[in-house]
């Protein structure tokens, strides 16, 4: 085909059907309605099977409810939130099955991120870490607070990776992850004291620049956690509390 053919068939394209754009909304309170929920479940104030009614979220953060309908509609799609038949949304309940895959997922792009950042000998980036493990030690007293900061470590791991889809993908489940990682500082019996020895191990072996030994390091470090975390969720299946009836939201959410 001859340029001028191809410029030819360009202008006779027709043009754009008058309907094929929605008219934009307000997305910023969408956005911030959906990190007020988003929040309040990483804090464990709602957990799993918790019902979510979009007129008392409305009236606790002073908005309508259209806002509410858009922010649950992006948790959906980020799989923190499902709708019950008939029933309304709920906070998704996660299961055994649930944690070992995340933790996997959690594997398969930490020790990407490892083999990223030694590859690219970024030594500031993995000094960088020091300072969220210094947090981790400052928290150590506060399971919740310890667990923020162990999610920081590992999502400056990826960050420093210098692949901003890689950490994009950290992002996504940081919720989930946070969910999980309180769990396991506050009922779990694993130790602040330990989780501190634990990241300090995984920022000498970083520092070491030794690829296999580090991404190893990263590997079991999750593998062991994934584990702990599954069996507790295992249990909970077998005991049936995961089918407890809903809880009514709590009224925690500012505007």
């Amino acid at each position: 085909m001859s340029s001028r053919q191809s410029q030819k068939r360009r202008r006779s394209r027709p043009a754009m059907a008058a309907d094929t754009l929605q008219p934009l909304r307000d997305q910023t309170l969408a956005m911030q309605a959906a990190d007020a929920i988003r929040g309040l479940i990483a804090r464990g104030t709602l957990v799993g099977g918790d019902r979510l009614v979009e007129s008392q979220i409305a009236d606790q953060l002073q908005t309508s409810r259209g806002p509410v309908r858009d922010a649950l509609f992006l948790l959906r799609a980020e799989g923190l939130v499902r709708d019950g038949p008939r029933r309304g949304s709920f906070v998704v309940q996660l299961t055994a099955q649930d944690v070992r895959e995340i933790y996997d997922l959690r594997a398969a792009v930490e020790t990407q991120a490892v083999r990223l950042l030694l590859q690219r000998g970024d030594e500031l980036a993995i000094g960088g870490l020091e300072e969220a493990l210094e947090q981790m030690r400052a928290d150590a007293a506060d399971p919740a607070r310890a667990a923020e900061a162990d999610l920081r470590f590992h999502g400056a791991v990826c960050e420093a990776s210098g692949n901003s889809r890689l950490h994009a993908v950290f992002v996504r489940h940081a919720t989930e992850l946070s969910t999980l990682l309180r769990l396991d500082e506050e009922h779990l019996d694993h130790e602040t004291a330990s989780t501190v020895r634990d990241h300090q191990l995984l920022l000498d072996v970083l520092r070491a620049g030794d690829l296999a030994v580090a991404e190893r390091a990263f590997r079991v470090h999750l593998e062991e956690a994934r584990d702990r975390v599954a069996a507790h969720f295992a249990e909970a299946e077998h005991d049936g509390r995961a089918d407890r009836a809903p809880r009514r939201m709590p009224a925690e959410m500012a505007p």
